[in-house]
Order: structure tokens, then C-alpha cells, then sequence
């Protein structure tokens, strides 16, 4: 029992740091800005770019773990990750910048793919689903300790130590991965064989469902990304402001794991999201339209959360057991593609307008179509019933 919970230690650690170091450039965005000359799309594409390779590295990094092991890719994902965000926080080129924040991306990709089934392998039987609670709510956790520890620390050094802080944490759990992780029992090595099989009805089901949970985290993103800077417009300090922004990620911890159970007392998974995700753009509009207030951040935060896990579990119900992996793969390309894109929209709305508040109108407008595609993927199921 005492070394599935050190493992489960490890490698929630483990995706923490991806959480830290997504968020480490949007913290330091206004040093970047001034420092690279660089435009605030330019800002977003960068921001993106961490999730961008997930569209292509997605199915392959499954494919080598399974020939490889989970240990050795995961291990392989922080390697990178560490030397992406040093890479990043030595340059002096836009070019070289791009290249760290890839390779960093890259790596968070291929931890990612490994990361549930390895916890799911130690804990079967044992309390999987309070263990995948708990790596869940790492990735929030990250970006929520990020936006508290770097702002200081760069206030008193240099942006590039925000890049440095992210690398050491990689390579903090780089090594307690590869010390502490051990398979715990043999897994298979033969390579996988994939072949497209969905049916036609099944891949609509999941582009839709792909397209949900995208348009979500999207949104969240450009919330953690870009609110900072609307507050400091407003006059607020980098700090005060980093750390109001912080409430959304901290409330969106313990607020992720009681999606079940608000859906339970609500009256289905859907009509919980889409009051969730309604309460979210309603206080978000409220910050940029009329005040910003600490209360309403913690709102958005309770909004954002217990959506989270009822719209990843959309994927699992379009299609059916036997071809259920390839569309988890589809449904990740999705995000993935979706996370490296959709981002650069708040940025190009911010300099087309001029306006510090126009990306987090982008932000409510994806909330909106959140609730759209969710919408349009019911309908389709209800058109279409599986397994037909």
C-alpha cells in the first residue's frame, strides 16, 4: 500500500510540473512582449504551441510505450520537458524561444499519454477512481502554483527564471519517477497495430465530443493567460493580480472531482454542465463588463470545475467497446489540436482591438460554444443510437 501511494506521489508531481510550466509563459507574458518585440498573437500561438504536438504525438506515444514501457516514455517526456524550459530560459531568439516551448510540449505530450495508465495499473482494485482524482486535479494545481511562485521570483531576478523554475521542477520529477516507478506486473511489448474503424457515426460522435472538451479547457486557458494582464490594466499590481487569477485554478481543485456528484442532485451530467459552464461566462462577463472582484474569480472557478470531468467522459460513449481506444486517440488529437490553435484567437483579438478585455471575450464566446457542441453531440446521439 505505503509505495502505490509513493508512486502516486511521483507521478501526480509529475504532471503538477506540466501544469507549472504551461502557465510559466503567460506569467512572464509582459516581459516576453517587451523583450522579443513580440505581438500579443504572436503571445497566444507561443502560449499554445506547449499542446500543439499532442495532434501529432498523441497515438505514436501510445504506440511506444507499448513497446517500450510507460516508465521509459514518461521518464523520456520529463527529459524533455527539462531541457525545453532550460533551452527557453537561455535564448535570445524568438526562433530558439519557439523551439524550447516545442520540445517542452512535446515531452508534456508524451507524459501525458502514459500517465493515467500508470496509475491505473497500480491502483486496480485498490481505489483507481480516488487515485485518478487526486492526478487529476495536478494539472490546475501547477498552473495555480505557477501563478503564485513566479511573479515574485521574476520580480526579483529576470523572466528567464520562470523558464528555469519549470525546467528544475521536470527534473525533480524526472528523478523520483525513475527512481520510485516500477511496473507492478509485466506488461505486454509487442507493438500495437492500429486501423481506422470507426464507424461514420461514431467519428462525428467523437470530432463533436473532441470538440467540447477543447472549446472548455480553450476557455480556461485564455482566463489563466490573459485575466493577469486585464487586471493590471485596471491597476492592480502584477502580483495582486497574478494571485486573483490564481483563485480560479486553487477553487477548480477540489471543485473538479464533485462533478458526479452535483450531477447526481441536478438532474443529469448535462443539465450540470451547462449551468456550471453558464455560471462561469456569466461572472467572467461580469469581470470585464462592469468589476473584477476576488468572489467572482472564485466563481468562475466553481463554474469551470464540475463540467470538467462529466465532458471528458462524453468520449466514452461514442463508440462502441471494441473500437473505443481509437476514438479516445481521435478525442485527444481533438484537444490537443484544439489547445495548440484556439489560443492564438484571444492574442489576435487583443491586438486587433487594442483591448486588454477582448481576449476574455473570446473566452465567453467559447463557453458559449461549449454548450453548443455538447448540444449538437446529444442530438446526434439521439438521431443516431450506438451501435447501430
Amino acid at each position: 500500500m505505503h509505495e502505490r501511494w509513493l508512486v502516486l506521489g511521483a507521478l501526480t508531481l509529475a504532471r503538477t510540473a506540466m501544469g507549472f510550466q504551461f502557465q510559466s509563459v503567460a506569467v512572464v507574458s509582459p516581459q516576453l512582449v517587451e523583450a522579443f518585440a513580440m505581438s500579443y498573437a504572436a503571445l497566444g500561438t507561443l502560449i499554445g504551441l506547449y499542446l500543439l504536438p499532442g495532434s501529432l504525438v498523441a497515438l505514436p506515444g501510445g504506440v511506444l510505450a507499448q513497446r517500450f514501457g510507460d516508465k521509459a516514455i514518461a521518464c523520456t517526456g520529463l527529459a524533455a520537458m527539462t531541457v525545453g524550459g532550460a533551452l527557453m530560459g537561455a535564448v535570445e531568439s524568438t526562433g530558439a524561444l519557439t523551439v524550447g516551448r516545442l520540445l517542452g510540449g512535446t515531452g508534456a505530450v508524451l507524459l501525458n499519454v502514459v500517465l493515467t495508465k500508470m496509475v491505473t495499473d497500480w491502483f486496480e482494485g485498490h481505489g483507481v477512481a480516488k487515485a485518478l482524482g487526486v492526478l487529476i486535479t495536478s494539472w490546475p494545481l501547477g498552473i495555480a502554483l505557477a501563478l503564485v511562485v513566479l511573479p515574485p521570483l521574476v520580480a526579483v531576478s529576470h523572466w528567464a527564471a520562470a523558464m528555469h523554475a519549470g525546467a528544475a521542477l521536470s527534473a525533480l520529477s524526472l528523478l523520483l519517477v525513475a527512481v520510485l516507478y516500477r511496473a507492478p506486473r509485466a506488461s505486454a511489448t509487442a507493438p500495437l497495430h492500429f486501423r481506422i474503424a470507426l464507424l461514420p457515426r461514431e467519428l462525428a460522435l467523437v470530432l463533436l465530443a473532441g470538440a467540447v472538451w477543447a472549446l472548455y479547457n480553450v476557455a480556461f486557458i485564455i482566463v489563466l493567460a490573459f485575466a493577469p494582464e486585464f487586471l493590471t490594466a485596471a491597476g492592480r499590481s502584477p502580483a495582486a493580480a497574478s494571485a486573483m487569477v490564481s483563485a480560479v485554478g486553487w477553487v477548480i481543485i477540489p471543485a473538479l472531482p464533485l462533478g458526479a456528484w452535483v450531477a447526481e442532485r441536478a438532474g443529469g451530467p448535462d443539465r450540470t454542465i451547462h449551468a456550471s459552464l453558464a455560471l462561469a461566462g456569466l461572472a467572467l462577463a461580469w469581470v470585464v463588463g462592469i468589476d473584477a472582484s476576488l468572489a467572482l474569480f472564485v466563481a468562475i472557478g466553481l463554474g469551470f470545475g464540475p463540467a470538467g470531468g462529466l465532458i471528458m467522459a462524453l468520449a466514452g460513449e461514442t463508440a462502441a467497446p471494441e473500437r473505443r481506444a481509437l476514438a479516445m486517440g481521435v478525442f485527444f488529437t481533438c484537444y490537443y489540436a484544439g489547445m495548440g490553435v484556439l489560443p492564438g484567437l484571444a492574442g489576435y483579438a487583443r491586438d486587433f482591438t487594442g483591448s486588454p478585455a477582448a481576449p476574455l471575450w473570446v473566452a465567453v464566446v467559447m463557453l458559449l460554444a461549449t454548450m453548443a457542441m455538447l448540444a449538437q453531440f446529444r442530438l446526434l446521439q439521439s438521431r443516431a443510437p450506438r451501435g447501430a
